[in-house]
């Protein structure tokens, strides 16, 4: 018998975690909060003896104990481990189940601390009583799977670890619900779970009565988190927890995390910025980055094959994302594990941003490497529109990037998803790849964006929307047939819209249009050229101004 396996180690829901927010604060702490249980099972791998080789995330037990405030300020690890572990078979499943239920401990606690800090006053009872619900809940919410498949020193890393992978994603689908009965009011938040409540629900109790049981507790919540006057939508001005607010407990952790790792590291952790603070227009912009076929880049025979790979994501996730989104594009970094991030940035910086991390995910010195792609979702939203759509529409653009598949090409992935979220709610849309004729799309857009703002008049988009959108009602037909047409429209309302004081040659007329044909032809269908010319339009206003 072997005394080495593989094992996969996974903390999660990740994306209903992280997506369960009202505030920016929520998403940032969600994430934060995922990360900071992975390195908690990683602390834990690290003290079974020197039997323990972590291949991904690739980060040293040194390295652990040893990270800088601004590392500790940004999730920057995925939400599974892959580790090589020497040990009998009892021991290696001993160990894996104290590492979950370890990690289930340290979620616990957490959340048993943010009670203690939301509601300070209360009694034994009371708070044996919350503190049963919040445990309740957790339980039912928590999802901690394991695998440990055994690893023959003759045997390919690659056949053992893709064995592994099968048995873990079994596991996940055997997943058990359990039942938690719930009588009153659901999470503000989150929408599911129970909110926070001390008072019994009768049977008969109608709404109102069952709201003022509820919200008798939330009075009593600490003073740092009360509302304060002004503006309740305005949430630099409100408190922590609204006064219509009522959370589970898994909620008010994720509301109080910061306070709980100013503690824990001896370090203050600012608030995070609400989306009225990045940029200084009434939009502003999410983005979503996801690598393409991350399987391939993972599917060397030996596991130091495997280590590279992990070490070039570390080195992009912990230096290369933090520097392209807080310093060179000022904008706020949610979470860079891995291949992922999660960023909100000003709308003037968004395309350059994006640009930038594509770029560096696919250079040798700051990402995977030559070959490397990645797929992103970006949304350009008004600041009053619900955050948790926002990051929704996120979610799904950058699915829509990933399923992008050129016709004339063949090219698949590598796209860069785009929208426009207005403040009445409306909604325009468009895919394209990241290389168009040998230039890069977001250059290309800032192109006519800086067109639109000097030398043209954004009537000619107006103008081609009226003539050619009615010729869009076939859906079989996704685009114009006649694309000659097309091209001699675009030159001819081009024309009409130049500046009075703007000279353009004929040259210069001739490969503008051309580029308008790049996007066109890039794009895969119709509707996707009007709303992103209907975009460039929303990106030539002044920070993204609703003017």
């Amino acid at each position: 018998m072997t005394n080495r396996y593989i094992v996969l180690f996974t903390v999660g829901p990740v994306q209903s975690f992280i997506a369960s927010a009202r505030k920016t604060e929520d998403f940032w702490s969600g994430s934060y909060i995922l990360s900071h249980l992975v390195r908690e099972a990683m602390k834990r791998f690290y003290q079974y003896g020197t039997g323990c080789e972590m291949i991904y995330p690739l980060v040293g037990k040194e390295e652990l104990r040893a990270l800088s405030l601004r590392e500790l300020r940004v999730a920057s690890l995925p939400n599974r481990l892959t580790a090589v572990m020497e040990g009998t078979e009892a021991d290696i499943c001993g160990w894996l189940q104290e590492t979950e239920q370890g990690v289930r401990n340290v979620f616990l606690d957490f959340c048993f601390q943010a009670l203690s800090r939301m509601f300070p006053h209360l009694s034994d009872d009371e708070r044996q009583q919350l503190e049963a619900m919040v445990e309740q809940q957790v339980q039912s919410f928590l999802e901690v799977y394991w695998v440990a498949e055994p690893y023959e020193p003759s045997a390919s890393f690659r056949t053992v670890r893709e064995r592994a992978e099968r048995r873990l994603g079994a596991l996940k689908n055997e997943k058990h619900y359990a039942s938690v009965p719930q009588q009153g009011l659901v999470c503000s938040v989150c929408k599911e779970r129970e909110a926070l409540r001390l008072e019994e629900i009768d049977d008969f109790d109608r709404y109102g009565e069952i709201k003022r049981k509820t919200a008798n507790l939330w009075r009593r919540r600490a003073g740092k988190f009360q509302g304060r006057d002004g503006d309740g939508e305005d949430e630099r001005r409100v408190g922590r927890v609204k006064d219509n607010e009522f959370l589970c407990g898994i909620c008010l952790g994720k509301r109080v995390a910061r306070d709980y790792f100013t503690d824990l590291f001896g370090a203050a952790f600012r608030p995070f910025p609400s989306v009225l603070d990045i940029g200084s227009g009434d939009y502003y912009a999410v983005l979503m980055m996801d690598g393409d076929n991350m399987g391939r880049w993972f599917s060397g025979e030996q596991k130091e094959e495997y280590s590279r790979t992990s070490q070039k994501l570390a080195r992009f996730s912990k230096e290369v994302v933090p520097r392209i989104v807080e310093q060179q594009c000022h904008g706020e970094l949610v979470y860079a594990g891995g291949d992922d991030v999660l960023a909100f940035l000003p709308v003037d910086e968004a395309l350059k941003a994006a640009e930038l991390l594509r770029l560096a995910f696919s250079d040798e010195q700051q990402g995977l490497g030559e070959g490397a792609t990645a797929s992103f979702g970006l949304v350009i939203a008004h600041k009053k529109a619900p955050l948790q759509h926002v990051l929704n529409e996120a979610r799904m653009l950058e699915q829509k990037a990933k399923q992008y598949r050129n016709e004339q090409t063949n090219q698949q992935k590598d796209a860069l998803a785009l929208a426009v979220y207005t403040r009445s709610g409306e909604i325009a849309e468009a895919i394209l790849p990241w290389m168009i004729k040998g230039k890069m799309a977001s250059s290309r857009l800032e192109q006519f964006v800086a067109l639109l703002k000097t030398s043209i008049s954004p009537n000619f988009i107006f103008h081609f929307t009226q003539a050619f959108a009615p010729l869009l009602h076939d859906k079989d037909c996704p685009k114009w047939e006649n694309r000659d047409m097309l091209a001699v429209e675009l030159r001819r309302l081009l024309k009409r819209s130049v500046k009075e004081g703007n000279q353009w040659k004929e040259r210069d007329l001739r490969s503008h249009t051309d580029a308008l044909m790049a996007l066109y032809d890039a794009v895969p269908s119709g509707y996707d050229f009007l709303h992103l010319l209907k975009m460039l339009t929303f990106f030539r206003r002044s920070e993204g101004s609703d003017v």
